[in-house]
């Protein structure tokens, strides 16, 4: 069976075509929403790097009463009540075009992005840390006080000192891998909780 087919196959992407949902990413989100109680009604929430748009969907259902806005370099296609806004996370002041939206900031900032891996698990958890240390720096200029933060990461020699960095920022950090991540993945998220700025 190739690649191809086995995704198709796998549970999670079977259910996502059924309930309707554009990626089977949306239960990572689900499960870990429902363990942490990330998401409240009525909340700004920012989703990085969004496309094709999983976890908006799911944002959008959770904070029908709020603002959702979705960010991503590639086009997505129109979801009820969500924002998108075109652009690249290490766009000098991306910030600006984000707080068009929402000019008091927001109070989830979240991230599911992940380079194409290279088949070198070095290079591939160095760059998934220094995005997620730019999903910070994004966060000092739009996260509210108090806010929260929800980022993937790839396990290994660098996650401590993503811990650490996050720790640098946030009053509660959590590591935490949903069971809807594929048990040979890597995947990793990390949620901090209070933030308390620079």
């Amino acid at each position: 069976m190739s690649w191809i087919k086995k995704r198709r196959s796998e549970t999670y992407y079977k259910r996502a075509k059924t309930e309707g949902f554009r990626s089977r990413a949306v239960y990572k989100l689900k499960q870990m929403d429902e363990k942490f109680s990330i998401i409240e009604d009525g909340i700004r929430i920012l989703d990085l790097g969004a496309s094709p748009g999983g976890w908006s969907q799911y944002s959008s259902l959770v904070n029908q009463g709020g603002i959702n806005v979705a960010l991503d370099i590639i086009p997505m296609r129109r979801i009820e009540n969500v924002y998108f806004v075109k652009g690249d996370i290490f766009q000098d002041d991306i910030w600006t075009k984000i707080l068009e939206f929402s000019s008091d900031g927001y109070d989830l900032v979240l991230s599911d992005i992940l380079m194409h891996t290279s088949g070198d698990h070095s290079r591939d958890q160095a760059n998934s840390y220094f995005i997620a240390k730019r999903i910070l720096e994004i966060c000092e200029h739009v996260l509210t006080r108090n806010g929260k933060t929800l980022v993937k990461t790839l396990q290994g020699d660098l996650t401590e000192e993503s811990r650490k960095e996050f720790r640098k920022h946030f009053r509660r950090v959590f590591l935490t891998k949903p069971a809807s991540s594929l048990p040979r993945s890597s995947e990793l998220y990390i949620l901090g909780e209070y933030y308390s700025g620079r």
